[in-house]
C-alpha cells in the first residue's frame, strides 16, 4: 500500500482538487478551526441543559441491534426521557444534529450518527451520499453517485450493513451492501458503530452501519408528507422527475398504526470516460524490426476507450409497516420492503487498440512510461456497449417485543430477505472497424496531451463510415441472487440498584445463499461476421463527443449506432450470405435459438451457501466516581458459519485460434462439484465510559471480531480469457478463512451544549488471515497463463486518529445566531485521509448548507488491469442545498452536487498512466415538500 500521511495533502492531481478549490477549502476549515475552538467563549451564558425529546426510534428496542443505555444530561433527564406534554415531532437541521448529539451520548459505545432533518428527509440524496460526512467514512461511486462505503482505510466487505437490526441481502456479488439500492427519503437515521458490543451481529471490522426507518408508533398521530422535485443533470442536459410520500396513522386509542411509504426516481444522466484497461508494463521496442529494442522496459497502453454514457437510473421503492399492541407489555410488528433499480447504461465508445511490435518511434520520460510513439495496425473501432444493472430488494420481517415488567423485556425478531440482479445475457459488445479509406497505420500518432491524458491523431476522417466491417460482438453479464432467512432472539433484565445495571443474552441464526450465474454468446457466434460490409443506414448521429476533456480529438463527435439495429441486421439475409460460409452460420444461429442469445457459462457460475448460528451474553455496569458518573459493559459472542461452495468443474482441452480472430477456448463437459467448509469463534468484546469533568466524556473499547470472505471470493468458478496478450484465469477460493481483527479505541469528547462538541479518537485494528487477491504464472497446454485467486495472506495493523466537531452558534447576536459548521478529519495509516467540512444557516424559514467531502489517492490493488497496479487519486467533492419554509407545511427546496464537475481517476503507479477518468457532470434539483 501507497501510504499518505500529509497534512494538509499534497497537491492531488487531476483526481483532487484544484489549487483553487483547496484555498476554497482551507479557508472553510481554518474558519471552522478558530470557531470551534472559541465556542466555549461565545456560548450562550445559560444553556438549556435538558434535553429535548430525541428519535423515537431510540426508545424503541424492537428496531434496535443492541440496546441504549439511559444516559443522562447534567441535571439528572434521561435524554431518551420525554416531559409530560412534549411534542414528539421536532424539525430542523439543527435539531436533527442536537438527535444525532443526543444518540452520541447515550450509546453504550463509540457511535456516530446522521438523523434526518424532517421525516423521511436526511440531508442528502443518497445514503451513502449522507453517511460520508462521518469521520473516516468515504465512499465509491456508481455512475456519479454513491454505491459502496469505505470506513477507516478497510474497503466495503469490512462494514456490516443493517436495515432495523437485520441483514439486507443485496444484488451485487460479494458481500458488500449498495446502499443507493435504498432512497434516502425512506430513510430517518443512520448509526455507524465503529466499536461492538457482543449483542450486536458480528461481520463487521471497520463498522456497523443500521439504517431506521420510520414506524406509525412513533408518531401517534396521524402524519402525510410528500415532496417532488425536478433533477436536472448538466451533461446530459436534461430534468428528470423525482418524487416521494409517507403516511402514517394509528387506531383504537394508539394500539393499532400503519405506515406506507414510497419514492420514485427517472434520473437521465450521462457521462464522459476515458478508459485504457491498463498499461502493459515491461514491453521492449523494436523499431527497426532488426531484433535489437531501442526501448526496454517500458509501459504503454494499446487499448484506449473515448465513451458518451447517456444512462438512466430509474429506481421504484416502497415499504410497509403495522404495528400492534394487544396488551401493555406486548407489541407487534410486521413491516416489508420493495426496491428495483434499473440502470440502463448505453455507452457509445470509439476506441483504439494496438500492440507494442507495430510501433515505429517513441518516447518514454524517467518513470519509462511511453509519452508519445507512432505506429499502430488496427484501424480505429467503435462499439455500443450496453452495460445494464436491473436490481430488485425485498425484505418481510415480523418482530415481537415483550416487556413484561420494568425490568425485564424480550424480543424476536423474523425476517427474510430476497435481492437479485438480473443482467445475465443483457449486457452487450458489439464493435466495427471503421475502416476507413484515409487512414494509414504509419500516421497515426499517440501523445498525452497537457492534462496528461492519451491522445491520438491522423486517424484519418473517423466519420466516414464507408468501410466500416463488422467486429468482435457478444451479449454477456452476470446474474445473481441472494437469499437471507434470519431469527434474532434477546432478552435483558435490568438491575435497578448497585454496579450491575442489567444482563442481556440472546442467539441468533441465518442461512445466506449467493448464487452466480455467467452468461455468454456462444464462442461460434462471436466473430462469424467479422469483417462483413456494414450498411450506411446502421449508423445514425454521431456521439457528441465535442468537449470530451479537452483531448480535440472528436470536434464533430464520432460514428455511433445502436446493439439492436446491429442484431437485426446481422440476422438478415444480406449478413448472412456475406459471411464466410453462410450454411454455416444459418446452422450456428439455429443451434443457438436463431439468434445471439447468451448461454450459460457453467464454469464461471456457482453458489456459496453459509449456515451462521451465534449466541451471546453481555452484562453491564455502571456507577459513580464522586460525582461523576461511569457505565460499561462486557460481553461474548460464540458463533460457528458452515460453509458450502457448489460449481462446475471443466477442464481446458484445447485452445484454437481461427485466422485474424480471437482464440477459442474448448472445455469439457461440465461435472458439479461441492467443497465445504466450517470455523467458530469466541468474540470477547467490552465498551467502558466515563464522564472525566463535566460535559467531557472518555470512552474506550477492546474487541475481536472478524469478517467473512466476500461470497464472490467463496465460489468453485473460472473465468478464462485466451487472448495472447492478456492470457489470464481467475478463479474463486471455497476455502477461505474469515479475517479477524483486534480493535482496540479510546474517545474523548467535550458536549459543549446539546448540538455542540469537540472529539478526538485513537484506533488500532490488528488485523490476521486478510484476503487478498494473489497472482501467479501457471502454464496450460504449454501457454503462461497469469492467475488471480484470492488468498489468506497474513496480517496488518490499520491504526489512526479522527478529529470532529461541530458547534451551533446560538450565542452570537442575530441574525449570525442562525451560523453553525461540523468538520471532522481522518488520519489512518497506511493510507488513508479523509476529511470533511459543513457550513450550515438556519435561521426562522431558511435554511442553507455548503459540503465538501475529500479523500486522498491510495492504492487499490497490486495486481488489476494487465497485472500491474491500480491506484486511484485523490477525490474532493462540494455539494449545497437551500431550503425556504413558506408556512409550516409547505417548502420550496433546491440542491446541487458535484458544483465543479469533480472528476473520478484511477492510474498504475504513475499519473501519466491512466486507467479510467470520467465524470458525470454537476447535478441539481429543484423541489418543494409538504408536510401534514
Amino acid at each position: 500500500m501507497s501510504e499518505q500521511r500529509m497534512w494538509p495533502p499534497a497537491e492531488a492531481g487531476r483526481g483532487g482538487m484544484t489549487p483553487a478549490q483547496r484555498v476554497r477549502l482551507l479557508g472553510m476549515a481554518g474558519m471552522a478551526t478558530v470557531l470551534m475552538a472559541a465556542a466555549p467563549v461565545m456560548a450562550a451564558p445559560a444553556q438549556e441543559r435538558r434535553a429535548q425529546p430525541q428519535d423515537a426510534q431510540i426508545r424503541d428496542s424492537t428496531a434496535q441491534p443492541a440496546e441504549v443505555e439511559q444516559e443522562q444530561t447534567q441535571d439528572g433527564t434521561p435524554l431518551s426521557e420525554e416531559a409530560p406534554g412534549d411534542d414528539v415531532v421536532v424539525t430542523g437541521l439543527r435539531e436533527s444534529l442536537k438527535r444525532a448529539v443526543d444518540i452520541k451520548r447515550a450509546a453504550p459505545n463509540i457511535v456516530d450518527s446522521i438523523v434526518a432533518d424532517d421525516i423521511g428527509k436526511l440531508p442528502d440524496q443518497n445514503i451513502a451520499e449522507a453517511i460520508q460526512r462521518i469521520p473516516g467514512v468515504t465512499i465509491s461511486r456508481d455512475n456519479g453517485e454513491g454505491q459502496f462505503i469505505t470506513v477507516r482505510g478497510l474497503g466495503p466487505a469490512f462494514s456490516t450493513a443493517l436495515y432495523n437490526g437485520r441483514i439486507l441481502a443485496t444484488e451485487n456479488q460479494g458481500r458488500e451492501f449498495s446502499f443507493d439500492i435504498l432512497p434516502a427519503e425512506l430513510i430517518n437515521r443512520v448509526d455507524v458503530s465503529k466499536t461492538p458490543t457482543a449483542s450486536q451481529v458480528e461481520g463487521g471490522i471497520a463498522s456497523t452501519v443500521d439504517m431506521y426507518t420510520a414506524r406509525p408508533f412513533d408518531f401517534g398521530r396521524t402524519k402525510f408528507v410528500v415532496s417532488g422535485q425536478a433533477n436536472y443533470d448538466k451533461l446530459r442536459g436534461k430534468a428528470s422527475p423525482q418524487a416521494s410520500g409517507l403516511f402514517s396513522t394509528t387506531f383504537d386509542d394508539n394500539r393499532f398504526g400503519i405506515l406506507v411509504a414510497g419514492s420514485f426516481i427517472d434520473r437521465k444522466i450521462e457521462g464522459r470516460r476515458l478508459f485504457t484497461d491498463g498499461w502493459e508494463a515491461n514491453q521492449n521496442l523494436d523499431f527497426n524490426k532488426d531484433g535489437t529494442p531501442e526501448l526496454r522496459g517500458v509501459s504503454i497502453p494499446t487499448y484506449v476507450e473515448y465513451g458518451v454514457n447517456s444512462t438512466s437510473r430509474k429506481r421504484l421503492s416502497g415499504l410497509a409497516t403495522l404495528q400492534w399492541k394487544p396488551t401493555d407489555t406486548l407489541q407487534l410488528t410486521l413491516d416489508g420492503l420493495y426496491s428495483k433499480l434499473d440502470v440502463n447504461d448505453d455507452n457509445k465508445v470509439f476506441f483504439v487498440f494496438g500492440s507494442p511490435s507495430d510501433v515505429t518511434a517513441a518516447t518514454v520520460d524517467e518513470n519509462n512510461t511511453v509519452t508519445s510513439y507512432t505506429g499502430i495496425a488496427s484501424g480505429p473501432t467503435i462499439t455500443n456497449q450496453v452495460r445494464p444493472r436491473l436490481a430488485k430488494t425485498y425484505q418481510a420481517g415480523f418482530n415481537a417485543q415483550w416487556d413484561p415488567t420494568s425490568q425485564v423485556s424480550a424480543f424476536v425478531d423474523l425476517s427474510w430477505s430476497k435481492a437479485t440482479d438480473d443482467t445475465g445475457g443483457n449486457q452487450a459488445w458489439f464493435e466495427s472497424n471503421l475502416a476507413t479509406p484515409s487512414y494509414s497505420p504509419a500516421a497515426v500518432k499517440f501523445n498525452l496531451s497537457r492534462d496528461g491524458l492519451p491522445v491520438y491523431s491522423g486517424l484519418g476522417d473517423i466519420l466516414d463510415t464507408s468501410n466500416a466491417r463488422a467486429g468482435y460482438l457478444t451479449l454477456e453479464g452476470v446474474s445473481v441472487a441472494d437469499e437471507i432467512y434470519q431469527v434474532n432472539s434477546q432478552v435483558k433484565y435490568q438491575a435497578d440498584a448497585g454496579i450491575f445495571r442489567g444482563l442481556t443474552v440472546g442467539a441468533n441464526y441465518s442461512d445466506r445463499k449467493k448464487k452466480r450465474s455467467s452468461f455468454k454468446t456462444p464462442d461460434v457466434l462471436q466473430s462469424v461476421f467479422s469483417g462483413i460490409r456494414y450498411p450506411q443506414s446502421l449508423f445514425g448521429e454521431p456521439a457528441d463527443a465535442r468537449d470530451f476533456f479537452d483531448v480535440g480529438m472528436f470536434p464533430n463527435g464520432f460514428p455511433a449506432y445502436s446493439v439492436g439495429d446491429l442484431q437485426e441486421y446481422l440476422l438478415s439475409d444480406a449478413a448472412i450470405n456475406a459471411t464466410t460460409d453462410p450454411a454455416a452460420t444459418r446452422a450456428a444461429l439455429a443451434a443457438n435459438g436463431g439468434g445471439f442469445g447468451a448461454v450459460l457459462i457453467p464454469s464461471n457460475s456457482g453458489s456459496a451457501q453459509e449456515r451462521t448460528i451465534g449466541t451471546f451474553v453481555q452484562a453491564s455496569f455502571g456507577g459513580d466516581f464522586g460525582s461523576r458518573s461511569w457505565s460499561g459493559n462486557v460481553g461474548v459472542r460464540f458463533t460457528k458459519t458452515d460453509v458450502t461452495s457448489r460449481g462446475f468443474g471443466q477442464e481446458i482441452l484445447s485452445i484454437t485460434t481461427p485466422p485474424g480472430l480471437d482464440p477459442i477456448v474448448n472445455l469439457s463437459p461440465a461435472q458439479p462439484i461441492t467443497a465445504k467448509g466450517s470455523y467458530a469463534e469466541i468474540l470477547p468484546s467490552a465498551n467502558f465510559k466515563i464522564d472525566v469533568a463535566k460535559d467531557l466524556v472518555f470512552q474506550a473499547a477492546v474487541a475481536k471480531t472478524l469478517t467473512r470472505a466476500t461470497l464472490s471470493d467463496l465460489l468453485l468458478i473460472r473465468n478464462i480469457n485466451p487472448r495472447a496478450r492478456e492470457r489470464a484465469i481467475t478463479d474463486g477460493n471455497p476455502d477461505l478463512k474469515p479475517m479477524i481483527g483486534w480493535n482496540y479505541d479510546a474517545a474523548l469528547t467535550w458536549y459543549l451544549d446539546r448540538a455542540s462538541f469537540l472529539s478526538v479518537a485513537l484506533f488500532q485494528k490488528d488485523l490476521s488471515d486478510l484476503s487478498e487477491t494473489v497472482t501467479s504464472t501457471v502454464q496450460i497446454l504449454g501457454l503462461d497463463f497469469r492467475r488471480t485467486r484470492p488468498e489468506n495472506v497474513g496480517d496488518r495493523t490499520y491504526r489512526g486518529i479522527e478529529f470532529s466537531g461541530q458547534y451551533t452558534f446560538t450565542g452570537l447576536p442575530a441574525p449570525l445566531d442562525g451560523l453553525g459548521v461540523q468538520a471532522n478529519v481522518s488520519l489512518v495509516e497506511p493510507d488513508a485521509t479523509t476529511y470533511n467540512v459543513v457550513g450550515f444557516y438556519e435561521k426562522g424559514p431558511l435554511q442553507f448548507r455548503m459540503a465538501y467531502n475529500y479523500r486522498n489517492s491510495y492504492e487499490q490493488t497490486q495486481a488489476g488491469n494487465r497485472g500491474q497496479p491500480v491506484n486511484v487519486a485523490a477525490y474532493g467533492i462540494w455539494d449545497a442545498s437551500l431550503n425556504y419554509a413558506l408556512n409550516d407545511n409547505f417548502t420550496v427546496f433546491a440542491q446541487a452536487l458535484n458544483l465543479f464537475n469533480e472528476k473520478t481517476f484511477t492510474y498504475s503507479v504513475f499519473e501519466e498512466r491512466t486507467i479510467t477518468y470520467e465524470t458525470y457532470g454537476p447535478r441539481f434539483a429543484l423541489g418543494v415538500r409538504a408536510n401534514f
